[in-house]
């Protein structure tokens, strides 16, 4: 048996499933990494290289995705969005130029067919138990990442139901085409206006393509009548219809969002023309110029992957990308000229997959999840294999170089890139969570502790985020031990404090001047301010630094709330009660989302109640944050009816003096 064989769909498959794990970004990096160190082998091996229709647009690509990576501020999320959006040039120009891959791609379609109507058996049964959105979303968060991934898997699964029309076992077909009408009901059920209409703009493509193969009229009734079925199988089973959502696009909120994301999008891209913010910066430049009037997103994405690209990698970034787009559609029309023909009608499929992807992306966020940016260059690569005739550049400068010399170069790229990717994983390994690989090693090594492994990660790679936060807590949690610090003396507190700030100012660069951190510093300077004051040159520098802080924080994110309230406290610490409820009150009016204005009426309420400390304000405040830390997540954001009702009667009790 040969294990490269059996290795290597495995590989590929291990690939695309870590694109689903949304943390898992630093482990996807690693596994491009491992094919682009297979895929250079192969072509050493033979000193040539294939060059197809999209090869050298694919290498550029790649290139302008690392100038992009290495010229950010930002360099710990740009890392890890790297990886996910390396996965379609990576595989396109790996897996083409895999000899192995015409083999393996037999096991791999057949693999991702199963795959897809597995996540639609998932998704059906979120939608008849009324589990999370109430709507069809599978794995996914998002009901139109959702769809566009059946698109993906939809049109290749057409393939396999035509390409079986003459199989020795016609159960296969009845098996193919029961499971269409699987994917099809789940695509269906999420109601998803960009996705679906994506998929009408294409679907005349696939029939025509499908026709021409098979001259059966039959077979194409077949799919379109399993589509239809599907259809009302959604609307009337599963009561999830397109048809209930409105499409009446200028009353729409949704819509009403997005253009006002793309507005500031547009602006964003302009002053930053050549090599934008940095991958998967758009969360932390986007407040800054965001309307006002535009309070129902997140603000982590554009919801047009276009304009993100624009934004985050320069216009150069949306050139490419439109590029693309229209050598897809130059590889289509090729495809379709030679429809009659297995080649064919398999590459038209998988090309149609992709351009869904492409034309979603315009509507919403597609290609930052690393999976559809995997299959998408494994589609592509393989369209590529069917219907192009590549050009062989023979590669003879290699084979002047000594092998130990190649060997040593190639190993320090390759840990070179390797190891912000393999810290990663090790600090989400022993700092987040359970800590499952801090007690592993602890099993070998027992004295080690999560502090000591932070630390050293941020002496190897002083911008690795996760370590830096975890530092950071650590140091928090010594400074708000007052016994502990009494013992050691003022002189070291001081010391350790001013330290404790360095790492917050350092942080907060790196990561986009994160406002979140600079409330947590602000808060140190407020409670240890005599300490910082001890040896400064003006009066209150603890005071002024915080203030200078807080700026920043709202000149980066206007609307940031937990800033606004912080300001409020130091006015007060610095003895104008007034002018900080003034601050409240502005706030109230300027902040965006309700949770916002809560959490503003439960500090108003708090100082208005001062001295007097009323313990059932910080319940509340505490179950808000909760609230919005389950909406981070992506779950929906509920809050409970008796929050508004609790406040009103601690105004009520506070108006009187009670």
């Amino acid at each position: 048996m040969n294990l490269n064989r059996f290795i290597y769909p495995l590989f590929l498959l291990s690939l695309i499933i870590s694109g689903f794990w949304f943390i898992g970004s630093a482990l996807t990096g690693i596994l491009l990494l491992i094919a682009v160190v297979m895929g250079c082998r192969s072509i050493s091996t033979r000193n040539a290289w294939h060059s197809f229709t999209l090869s050298k647009l694919m290498v550029i690509y790649l290139v302008w995705l690392f100038i992009v990576a290495l010229s950010s501020a930002v360099p710990h999320t740009v890392m890890l969005i790297t990886a996910v959006l390396a996965g379609l040039p990576v595989m396109y120009l790996v897996a083409s130029n895999t000899s192995t891959f015409a083999e393996t791609w037999g096991k791999l379609r057949i693999a991702l067919f199963l795959m897809g109507v597995s996540f639609s058996v998932w998704a059906i049964w979120q939608v008849v138990n009324h589990i999370g959105y109430g709507h069809a979303v599978g794995p996914l968060i998002d009901r139109n990442a959702f769809a566009a991934l059946m698109n993906l898997l939809w049109f290749p699964a057409v393939y396999l139901f035509l390409s079986n029309k003459s199989n020795a076992y016609p159960w296969v077909q009845v098996f193919i085409g029961i499971g269409l009408f699987i994917i099809s009901t789940a695509f269906f059920a999420t109601a998803s206006r960009g996705g679906i209409a994506t998929w009408l703009l294409l679907l005349p493509f696939i029939l025509w393509a499908g026709y021409k193969y098979t001259k059966s009229i039959k077979l194409i009734s077949i799919i379109g009548f399993i589509a239809i079925f599907a259809f009302f199988s959604s609307a009337m089973l599963l009561d999830s219809s397109i048809t209930d959502r409105t499409f009446q696009l200028a009353q729409d909120a949704s819509t009403n969002a997005r253009l006002l994301l793309w507005q500031s999008s547009i602006k964003m891209a302009f002053e930053h023309p050549f090599l934008g913010t940095g991958w998967g910066t758009f969360a932390s430049y986007y407040p800054a110029h965001r309307s006002p009037l535009e309070n129902s997103s997140s603000g982590l994405l554009a919801h047009n992957d276009y304009l993100q690209f624009a934004t985050e990698g320069g216009i150069f970034a949306l050139l490419l990308q439109v590029a693309l787009l229209l050598g897809l559609l130059l590889q289509l029309k090729r495809s379709l000229v030679r429809a009659t023909e297995a080649a064919g009608l398999e590459s038209v499929a998988l090309l149609l997959g992709v351009l869904a992807l492409f034309i979603h992306a315009s509507v919403s966020f597609i290609f930052y999840f690393a999976f559809m940016n995997i299959l998408a260059g494994l589609y592509l690569a393989r369209a590529a294999q069917l219907i192009d005739k590549p050009r062989t550049i023979n590669i003879r400068i290699f084979e002047q170089i000594r092998p130990l010399i190649k060997h040593l170069i190639a190993s320090f790229v390759v840990l070179l890139i390797a190891t912000p990717l393999c810290l990663n994983l090790i600090a989400l390994a022993c700092l987040t969570g359970s800590q499952f690989g801090l007690k592993v090693i602890n099993l070998m090594v027992p004295n080690v502790r999560a502090y000591s492994i932070a630390n050293l990660i941020s002496i190897i790679r002083p911008s690795e985020g996760i370590s830096q936060l975890y530092i950071l807590s650590v140091d928090e949690m010594f400074l708000a031990d007052r016994p502990r610090l009494s013992q050691l003396g003022g002189a070291v507190e001081r010391e350790f404090l001013m330290q404790s700030l360095q790492r917050f100012d350092s942080a907060r660069a790196q990561m986009g001047n994160n406002p979140n951190l600079g409330v947590r510093e602000v808060k140190l300077l407020m409670v240890h301010h005599v300490v910082y004051d001890s040896k400064a040159t003006i009066g209150h520098a603890a005071y002024v630094r915080a203030h200078e802080i807080l700026n920043e924080n709202l000149k980066a994110n206007p609307f940031h709330v937990n800033s606004m309230i912080m300001l409020a406290r130091l006015q007060v610490a610095e003895g104008f009660q007034v002018e900080a409820l003034s601050t409240l009150r502005y706030a109230s009016t300027h902040v965006l989302g309700h949770l916002e204005q809560q959490l503003i009426k439960v500090e108003a309420l708090r100082q208005l109640a001062a001295p007097k400390v009323i313990a059932e304000l910080d319940d509340i405040e505490n179950q808000l944050y909760l609230i919005g830390s389950v909406s981070a997540a992506g779950k929906p954001l509920i809050f409970p009816d008796n929050i508004g009702e609790r406040l009103h009667v601690i105004a009520d009790k506070i108006e009187q003096g009670q």
